[in-house]
């Protein structure tokens, strides 16, 4: 009988080639889609500050123009850096993309010599990054437990942003696993608590 880690395994190699796979108009069809359906989820919402991830290009659902309409629409927003050393991370406001250098990983993260240390509350909203999601809210993560680590501490909002293709009837949980309060997928967003979807682009 496969365990969960053998399943989960197989599933993120799965969303990995689906990601990669993508057409490129697709993708950018699909990026725009998502990034309607969470601006006018935050405009519903009105947290009082955003954390969200800064997107690799071809695995992640695009935030690079998600953070710069926050930044434009003065809703704070704060970004992650791994801790050296840990499986932690830290989020740290951001003004500009002129405060990102290359951390960990390769990935954008906040000079902390220059930005400010976000704690987050029940006022905020955290986007969260995923291979894949499914309609429960589960996540299945890039399998280092970043994530997972932060969100327990975490009592404001989560939104998972996934890609239509890699949106799964049932991800193999585990209990550590984070459970979101919403996803977002080009075809609209999942409320999780109800099982529904709320609104969608058309």
């Amino acid at each position: 009988m496969q365990g969960i880690t053998d399943k989960k395994t197989e599933l993120r190699k799965k969303c990995k080639r689906l990601r990669l796979d993508m057409d490129r108009r697709e993708r950018y069809r699909a990026d725009k889609d998502i990034f309607d359906h969470t601006v006018k989820l935050i405009g519903m919402l009105k947290p009082e500050r955003v954390f969200c991830y800064v997107s690799s290009p071809l695995l992640e659902v695009d935030t690079v123009g998600l953070i710069g309409y926050l930044i434009y629409k003065n809703v704070p927003v704060a970004v992650p850096q791994c801790v050296d050393g840990t499986r932690n991370m830290q989020f740290y406001f951001i003004e500009n993309f002129d405060c990102l250098a290359v951390g960990a990983y390769g990935i954008l993260e906040p000079d902390n010599n220059i930005c400010r240390k976000a704690f987050s509350d029940a006022g905020t909203l955290c986007i969260v990054p995923g291979l894949s999601f499914d309609r429960f809210g589960r996540r299945m993560g890039f399998g280092k437990g970043y994530y997972d680590r932060f969100l327990e501490g975490f009592s404001g909002i989560t939104v998972g942003l996934c890609y239509e293709c890699c949106l799964s009837d049932e991800i193999p949980y585990e209990e550590h696993d984070a459970v979101m309060d919403y996803v977002i997928t080009e075809n609209g967003c999942i409320l999780i608590g109800d099982k529904k979807k709320v609104f969608s682009c058309e």
